[in-house]
């Protein structure tokens, strides 16, 4: 936040707003793919650990990835600006970047297959970066569509930090812990 806030700020001060949403629009548009990749490293890698199964690995790792980075990168951002009455812009990258969004999911996948068969362990590394980057992304977010007066105004500094908290906090685990763990069956390993 502290960062995202320099640079918002020095932004403000230089130029006009548009030009900050801008920055903060390409700066989502790297950290949110990024988020989805290292999110569907993490949910497939531990899936991989206890099931080596191909299809249903890839399968949780997309849904394990798609549900949560929405809720995470759209969603909470959206809904908590519009709560502190921010006039917020609903921006989904999964329907307007379809592109962007999928090749980095299956990058992710392959990603996971790769970590675990090479890292055990690897999901600790990428929950770690995943949970560093959906905090980026999410603050972005905010910034890039509508959620800018926490920098001008101190106030509004906690109402941001409790909705990155909750938009990292709940969907991050719900992805790379408890989605990949509770559709495992241990002790399956044959491939397919």
């Amino acid at each position: 936040m502290a960062v995202v806030w320099w640079f918002g700020t020095q932004q403000l001060g230089n130029g006009p707003a548009e030009l900050l949403f801008q920055q903060a629009r390409a700066s989502f548009h790297l950290f949110h793919p990024l988020h989805i990749c290292l999110s569907a490293i993490a949910t497939t890698s531990l899936f991989w650990r206890y099931e080596r199964h191909v299809l249903r690995a890839a399968w949780v790792g997309a849904w394990g990835t798609i549900l949560p980075c929405g809720l995470s990168d759209y969603f909470f951002p959206y809904v908590g600006g519009r709560l502190f009455g921010q006039p917020m812009q609903w921006h989904v990258c999964i329907v307007q970047e379809p592109q962007l969004f999928f090749s980095f999911l299956a990058l992710g996948i392959l990603g996971g297959f790769w970590a675990e068969s090479r890292l055990r362990g690897s999901h600790l590394f990428s929950h770690g970066a995943h949970v560093f980057v959906s905090s980026a992304a999410s603050l972005l977010y905010l910034v890039s569509f509508g959620f800018t007066s926490w920098m001008t105004d101190v106030q509004a500094i906690f109402p941001v930090f409790a909705i990155i908290v909750l938009a990292v906090w709940v969907p991050c685990c719900i992805s790379d812990v408890v989605i990949p763990v509770a559709t495992a069956h241990k002790g399956h390993t044959h491939g397919s």
